[in-house]
Formats: C-alpha cells, structure tokens, sequence
C-alpha cells in the first residue's frame, strides 16, 4: 500500500514538473501590455541603436512598413511588433508556419525576434519570408531597437515604458 501511495505521489509530482517545464519553454501570456511594456523597455535600452537599426531596416522594407501610414505589403505591417503576439496584425494572411507559431503561443520577445532575425525558418518553420536572415548581433540589436521605437498605432517614441 505504501508503494502504491509512494508511486502516486511521484507520478503527480513528475506530471507536474514536465508541465512547469513546458510553460517554462513557451510561458502563457496573461498580462500582455506589461510583457509589451518589459520587452520595449529591454529593447531601447540604448536609444542609440535605433538610428542604427533604420539604415538596417531599409533591407526590410520591400516586403514590411512601420508607422503611421503602414500596410501591409509581402508581409505584415511591423508597428508594435516587439513584445506582441506572433502573427497578429489584422487581416494579413499569415503562412501556416506563423500560424501555427501563434497558436502555440510564439510572442515576440527580444529573445525570439532576434533569433527570428538571425534565422526566420529555425524559429517558425514554415514561414514564407524569403530573407534569409541578419548574421550580425549588433545589426539585428539594431533593428530590434528601431521596431521597438514604433508603438502600435504607428506613433514614434524612444522613451522606453516606465
């Protein structure tokens, strides 16, 4: 009988540490303005890189636009991209690899856009952006603090959250 109760515990307690373990990789966003708010301020934490990050976005700009009067081109409009949710913007019609990523809850932190940066099919396989990617850190730093610089509604603001 002790075994038996011994053998249960465990079983719960290992059941609990691979779900812990699970929301650890791909934690649920509950409060999604903070998580926005964390990742701007993280990725302006050196307002310099954002002029930096514009001639870099200048390779991004056949395909995405930011600001006030951004559409939708090949991909999506990128105001407010850093700390959002994966394959969000309204009616841009998404690949079934973003899809997915955002079903399985893919948020744009810093972490994950500059990985996406580095290597977009690494991160979302299946994606259909055609860049194959940025290999410099401090470029895609770069570019992560121009994008944070956008809110989104398209306004400018360098002045991370508080």
């Amino acid at each position: 009988m002790n075994f038996e109760i011994r053998s249960a515990a465990f079983f719960g307690l290992a059941i609990w540490a691979l779900g812990a373990a699970a929301m650890a990789q791909n934690p649920v966003v509950t409060d999604k303005d903070a998580v926005r708010s964390a990742e701007v301020k993280k990725a302006l934490a050196d307002p310099a890189l954002v002029d930096a990050g514009k001639k870099s976005f200048a390779k991004c700009q056949a395909c995405h636009m930011v600001g006030d009067n951004a559409q939708r081109r090949v991909g999506p409009p990128l105001n407010g991209i850093v700390g959002h949710a994966a394959g969000s913007a309204e009616g841009f019609p998404y690949s079934p690899g973003m899809r997915k990523a955002k079903g399985e809850g893919l948020f744009w932190t810093v972490e994950k856009l500059d990985g996406f940066l580095k290597t977009p099919r690494e991160i979302v396989p299946g994606t259909i952006m055609a860049f194959p990617g940025v290999s410099s850190e401090d470029e895609r730093k770069a570019l992560i603090a121009y994008l944070a610089s956008y809110q989104p509604d398209g306004s400018v603001s360098t002045e991370p959250p508080k």
